[in-house]
């Protein structure tokens, strides 16, 4: 008997592309809406930040960045621009509005 190869697995190929699209659909699905932070809450984040500046003291980082939750731990802080609304990280930088929640060590 002849073996067909790949030919016989063409009618499949269809389905990638499908697969491709039910995943991007779950994966949107799972994304969550950016919480909206009290004055208290950004106040706090704020003096956190400028402490964690000022001393280089390692901090631990909730931010929000397409839908999700991510967390940098033990950073420091080596700059804060006003201007741009943006803290420079060791390894990147972020927005200010993308900051949830700042833990120091």
């Amino acid at each position: 008997m002849k073996d067909r190869g790949m030919i016989k697995w063409q009618p499949f190929d269809s389905l990638t592309s499908s697969k491709n699209m039910v995943q991007h659909i779950l994966s949107e699905k799972e994304k969550i809406k950016k919480p909206v932070l009290s004055e208290e809450q950004l106040r706090e984040i704020q003096e956190r930040l400028w402490e964690g500046f000022h001393n280089q003291i390692p901090l631990h980082i909730t931010y929000f960045f397409k839908g999700k939750y991510q967390m940098k731990k033990d950073v420091i802080v080596l700059n804060i621009s006003l201007r741009d609304k943006k803290i420079l990280l060791e390894d990147s930088s972020l927005y200010f509005d993308q900051i949830i929640q700042i833990i120091s060590n």
